[in-house]
């Protein structure tokens, strides 16, 4: 602790022992403070003397070790794997379905017009976005679910998503917009200089403190050593260009004012998981030792005995006599029998046995508190569903899913919000969409045009007979909507619409009721036997 030195240059026990001691100074009156969480002199608490740091300067120079560390942990434990992968299927799924939500009146379109052009917005972006040639990827790896997937795994890993928006009108593409997803490893101050008023660990800043620009490494720090020695390269980056188009998306959750790089969401259980790797490492080795049935051979007699009551060339004779014995017949336990052995000589067998029976309760109470740290619940970490009940279940997921959508739309505001509004740029640019004379230009009001809804992946019914009879009933009711039901299930309530309206024209087509029978109640059950007036009340109620 003496050789760890802050951003100032003292030592953090020096600072600590001038602290105390300005506290005696100051002389509380026994040694007592108003407030128990400011002693110096309660046991639990004399100790703990924390540096006060601003956001930023708690990163500076542990956010990169932090980062390497959870990357680290992802690919060698299964349940820190887990929890990224189960993150990532929450919020990410199969990608996110554009809803546009044009406003009419500030756009100067009618109510018909401003849905003819979202019609239009959604063809166009989902004709741009599944590409099956991956032209929106600027690796060409993956449709823009997998670019959004990528970006949301640098956001859990290193606390950050950073991607550039490239234009190139050479490639043959349809639209010369792409998305490049760029290692948050690369950002960083040119030459490894410190940093400066204007300048945080590779993020410019402009005089009230935003972001205007990024310093990018033109290559990964671990790449100079494996393809060799060389120079390291800087290029900035403006974060958009004069006119407003987003050029470099840096999406990430500022926990305190004066923060300009993201920490991993697993920073704070970080030290708790690495234990736990350590313990289940150790408690599958005790079980594989434990679990071996290991046989000892016991000669008879002490060996000190043994060694006074015969000469050398006895004992040898006796020893060559065993060994020739058991050349002969080994004591092997094959099949369940055993050879005979040396006469005198015996066998014991270990007694396998768990070497903690209470590793079970231990681990699950550890992996409810890396759940919690993710935002996942422990049922959807591990998969196991086995101790919960509807109530709880439907509880639990509720709780979840408000914090996975809060989220969600802040990643979509930072980072998928940017990407479509620099797509949506060039697709009126080009003349994509026919405007009427009275509509507002993309230039003269770009926030308007972008204004648009992400549907990710759907919440899930525990219950699907309750749950889909709760949503009706809000929708007869009117607190709820046909839009809002179907993406909390991940869908498109224009798509259902026009899905249903086909099928519907199919079955009258083909001389079919297009509306579904209810389902027949059952009045009798199996195990309950009717009176005689039961079924005459019965038979009049179904004849009326």
């Amino acid at each position: 602790m003496s050789d760890l030195i802050d951003i100032h240059g003292a030592p953090l026990r020096a600072q600590a022992s001038a602290r105390i001691e300005d506290f005696r100074l100051r002389g509380a009156p026994h040694g007592r403070t108003a407030w128990e969480a400011a002693s110096y002199s309660h046991q639990d608490l004399a100790g703990w003397v924390p540096r006060s740091v601003s956001g930023q300067s708690a990163l500076t120079h542990e956010r990169d070790l932090i980062a390497d560390r959870v990357q680290d942990i992802a690919r060698n434990d299964g349940w820190a794997s887990a929890s990224m992968s189960r993150s990532l299927d929450l919020v990410v799924g199969s990608g996110w379905r554009l809803a546009v939500d044009l406003p009419a009146k500030t756009l100067g379109l009618s109510d018909d017009e401003a849905d003819e052009l979202a019609d239009q917005i959604e063809e166009a972006w989902e004709s741009y976005a599944a590409d099956p040639a991956f032209w929106c990827d600027a690796y060409r790896q993956t449709p823009m679910a997998g670019v959004l997937g990528r970006a949301w795994r640098h956001r859990l890993g290193d606390g950050e998503a950073l991607a550039e928006i490239g234009w190139d009108e050479g490639r043959g593409a349809p639209f010369a917009t792409f998305v490049k997803i760029v290692d948050p490893d690369r950002l960083s101050n040119p030459d490894g200089s410190p940093d400066a008023v204007d300048r945080r660990a590779g993020v410019q800043l402009d005089p009230h403190g935003a972001a205007i620009g990024y310093w990018i490494r033109t290559t990964h720090p671990d790449d100079d050593a494996l393809w060799g020695a060389r120079t390291a390269h800087w290029a900035y980056v403006d974060r958009e260009t004069e006119w407003g188009r987003p050029v470099m998306v840096h999406a990430f959750e500022a926990d305190r004012a004066g923060q300009f790089r993201g920490v991993p969401p697993l920073a704070p259980i970080l030290r708790k998981l690495k234990q736990m790797v350590k313990y289940d490492e150790a408690e599958l080795q005790a079980a594989l030792v434990n679990a071996v049935l290991a046989a000892f051979i016991t000669a008879p007699g002490n060996h000190d005995e043994l060694a006074e009551a015969m000469t050398t060339r006895q004992i040898g004779e006796l020893n060559a006599a065993r060994l020739a014995a058991y050349r002969e017949a080994p004591p092997r336990l094959p099949g369940g029998t055993a050879h005979f052995l040396f006469p005198g000589d015996e066998v014991t067998l270990t007694h396998p046995g768990h070497p903690n029976a209470g590793f079970e309760a231990f681990f699950r109470a550890a992996l409810r508190n890396v759940a919690s740290t993710i935002g996942l619940t422990y049922e959807q970490l591990t998969m196991d569903w086995s101790q919960v009940n509807y109530s709880s279940a439907r509880a639990a997921l509720l709780e979840i899913w408000r914090g996975l959508t809060a989220r969600k739309d802040m990643f979509a505001a930072q980072f998928m919000n940017q990407v479509y509004r620099a797509w949506l740029e060039e697709a009126f640019d080009r003349r994509i969409f026919r405007l009427p004379g009275a509509a507002v230009s993309f230039e003269a009001n770009p926030a308007a045009w972008v204004r648009c809804d992400w549907i990710g992946p759907a919440r899930g019914w525990v219950d699907p007979q309750k749950e889909a009879a709760a949503a009706g009933m809000r929708m007869s009711l009117g607190v709820s909507s046909l839009e809002k039901e179907c993406a909390e299930q991940g869908l498109d309530w224009k798509q259902v619409t026009r899905k249903r309206a086909r099928e519907r024209r199919f079955l009258v087509a083909n001389g079919l009721d297009p509306v579904p029978a209810e389902p027949q109640r059952q009045t009798v059950t199996e195990d309950v036997q009717e009176t005689p007036d039961q079924r005459d009340r019965r038979e009049r109620q179904e004849a009326a």
